[in-house]
């Protein structure tokens, strides 16, 4: 779905260590299918398949929907233009750009409201010598705000400093859904002398009318280590995430139940 979805523009690449993408709707989604989509896609970066089977198997479909609305969806505006944000980022990784994501993070909610601690998302190539891992920090803007320059660069320096603990926390996650050789590899990039090469990579999904390319410049004079910054444009953002939440309320009827758990593991590269 995500390629078909977001494609390249082309930009004029910034001048010092920031790497710049930009992507936009390709059209090749209806508007109705896309949202529908989406909102099956929400779903299952929330609820791992078996307690979506479990509650659909106690629940009639009406109650699931409540069940996900009261318990699951997040109800604040903040809350979930980030999460929306977390599932693009993670469905870019996994489906488009082939990194194997272990552990999609949103399902290790507490309650609706509340953040996961640790990166937005990590992604891997295993097969690569050393193994690469890339460490995006993940921004979501409705309309323009510059504040977002400084805000990405300073989480994504904090997390950088604590990548070992989440590191640790998807190994862990891995080892308890029994899949060891995930669990293994992510172990050996913590057991010293670890071999792995960190990359540095940001997110903005951002309001497509609102969207300056200043921004870029700006971050570009803001960062001295190479960094690789994607953006997805998308139209009436705002209006758009609500259309994917309403969405996602009324899909666990026809949610597939044969979810392999949602790890992600495409391209094992």
């Amino acid at each position: 779905m995500f390629d078909k979805w977001l494609q390249p523009e082309t930009v004029q690449q910034p001048s010092g260590a920031l790497e710049y993408q930009l992507l936009a709707d390709a059209g090749q989604i209806a508007d109705d299918e896309l949202v529908d989509r989406l909102g099956r896609e929400m779903v299952r970066n929330y609820l791992p398949p078996g307690e979506l089977a479990l509650v659909f198997d106690d629940l009639g479909v009406p109650e699931v929907a409540g069940y996900l609305r009261d318990n699951v969806l997040p109800k604040r505006l903040a809350v979930r233009h980030g999460d929306f944000g977390e599932v693009v980022a993670a469905g870019l990784y996994r489906q488009t750009w082939r990194w194997c994501v272990p552990v999609l993070k949103l399902r290790y909610k507490q309650t609706p409201a509340q953040a996961v601690q640790g990166t937005d998302v990590l992604a891997f190539r295993f097969r690569e010598d050393p193994p690469v891992i890339a460490v995006p920090e993940v921004k979501t803007r409705a309309r323009r705000d510059l504040r977002v320059i400084a805000e990405a660069h300073e989480s994504l320096e904090k997390v950088l400093g604590r990548l070992d603990e989440s590191i640790r926390f998807l190994m862990v996650r891995c080892h308890e859904r029994g899949q060891t050789f995930l669990s293994r590899r992510l172990a050996a990039l913590l057991t010293p002398p670890a071999r792995r090469r960190v990359e540095r990579h940001m997110v903005f999904v951002h309001d497509a009318k609102s969207w300056k390319p200043d921004i870029v410049d700006r971050l570009d004079a803001l960062v001295t280590v190479r960094t690789r910054l994607t953006v997805v444009k998308v139209d009436a953002l705002q209006d758009f995430v609500a259309r994917v939440y309403d969405a996602a309320e009324a899909a666990p009827g026809s949610t597939t139940r044969s979810d392999n758990g949602g790890s992600g593991t495409a391209g094992m590269a």
